[in-house]
């Protein structure tokens, strides 16, 4: 325990000189608002009428990867809504950890069909020249292209900086089309961020704390926990594994009070979505691991509930 102790005592000495620390953070960036645009049927787009067009795609500094959502139309139709931006800025996890399936991004179902492409600027020049598109002499990237598609979303990872464009060409010979498409890309960015000693400090015990929990040593991770929130009582995390110990103790009030604390905490926090997914899967664990605990289906129906609001 003296040795304990010690090494305590050693990590936050060297944590008092460093209140500052660095975390890479992950952002959703517009990088295009969303356009709509009407392509005439190819047969009328030979008599001077317009069955294809690109538009440019300037990546920001930094992006990891980058989505863009589509829809089509049949004939001249108003703008129709995508809302990929706000989409993906609740479903993104900032840190990067929980990645976002597409199938969880909404598109409105199309109803004409359109080809997409995703090329260089050199082959953009030829994609928009007749005789070149007839002959398919451009080259484009076929993860990031989509041939006779009504509508969807679309990842991309492989192309992440510089400038791109976007080729779309109605393929039917005689239906115009109308098409909604919007781009959005994530960047990860160095946040400085300033933290006081006791919030420090508070981190320690809390990781301590966790350590301990995992050991089943319980009491000596409430204890622990108790430090960590009396230093900084913004710690949801903290919270929520007080309440799976007083699962274990057979204590639910107790359970109840600290699991009402951490969801409070999370919905402040940045990142919700992670601290809730976070709360659920160790409650899970906890219950496949030690059984039916007295208030476990409860407290994780209630988890589930605050996290969809």
């Amino acid at each position: 325990m003296k040795q304990f102790f010690a090494i305590l005592m050693l990590t936050f000495m060297a944590l008092l000189t460093k209140a500052q620390t660095v975390q890479r953070e992950r952002k959703v960036v517009q990088v295009m608002t969303p356009q709509t645009f009407y392509l005439n049927g190819r047969a009328r787009g030979t008599l001077g009428g317009k069955s294809s067009t690109v538009f440019n795609i300037t990546l920001p500094k930094n992006t990891v990867e980058w989505y863009y959502s589509f829809t089509t139309t049949k004939g001249e139709k108003p703008k129709v809504n995508i809302g990929l931006l706000s989409q993906l800025t609740r479903l993104y996890d900032p840190t990067g950890v929980t990645a976002v399936a597409t199938n969880a991004i909404f598109t409105p179902s199309g109803a004409g069909v359109c080809d997409i492409y995703l090329m260089d600027k050199e082959n953009c020049s030829k994609f928009m020249n007749t005789i070149d598109q007839l002959r398919g002499t451009y080259v484009h990237n076929s993860d990031g292209s989509r041939e006779n598609y009504r509508d969807g979303t679309v990842y991309i990872k492989d192309v992440l900086e510089g400038s791109w464009c976007l080729g779309f060409r109605n393929p039917s010979a005689t239906e115009g089309t109308s098409i909604t498409f919007e781009v959005v890309a994530i960047v990860e960015e160095n946040k400085v961020i300033e933290k006081t000693n006791n919030e420090t400090k508070a981190e320690t015990f809390a990781k301590l704390a966790r350590t301990s929990y995992e050991k089943d040593e319980y009491d000596k991770s409430l204890e622990l926990y108790s430090k960590a929130v009396e230093l900084n009582p913004n710690l949801g995390n903290a919270y929520n594994d007080m309440g799976l110990i007083y699962l274990i103790k057979k204590d639910h009030i107790s359970a109840i009070d600290r699991f009402a604390m951490a969801i409070m905490l999370f919905k402040k926090s940045d990142n919700p979505k992670y601290w809730f997914d976070e709360a659920i899967n160790n409650l899970n664990a906890l219950i496949a691991r030690h059984g039916q605990l007295e208030g476990a289906n409860d407290i994780l129906e209630m988890l589930r509930s605050e996290a969809q609001r």
